[in-house]
């Protein structure tokens, strides 16, 4: 369960920014997914709260953002979200070229009390 380590490490970041910005209380976390990152939101949702007793972020609000992956193509200059067919483009048919590849999570931003 990679959750687990995800969410140590999401609380390790979070808790590091929330201190240099002089928090008192993390209050929400948003989060950017990719659909393609194999993050099981149920996992995540239930690891964080198994390791954020004690933290900054206990009772945080936990906000995921899913983002599909996306291409462009060099082609028709058009950015597109490939289906589950290929990875055409769906204006001219030439593959494209990866521009997020969808396996990424990000801390977006932090919702903070001072």
């Amino acid at each position: 369960m990679h959750e687990l380590a995800l969410s140590a490490y999401l609380l390790e970041s979070v808790e590091e920014h929330a201190r240099e910005a002089g928090a008192r209380r993390v209050v929400a976390i948003n989060l950017v997914v990719g659909d393609r990152s194999c993050v099981e939101e149920e996992a995540l949702r239930f690891c964080f709260e198994l390791l954020s007793p004690g933290t900054l972020a206990e009772g945080a609000e936990l906000a995921l953002r899913w983002v599909p992956m996306r291409f462009w193509c060099n082609t028709c200059a058009a950015e597109y979200t490939p289906d589950l067919a290929g990875f055409h483009c769906p204006r001219c048919g030439t593959v494209g070229g990866v521009l997020d590849d969808g396996t990424d999570v990000l801390i977006e931003s932090l919702e903070i009390e001072t």
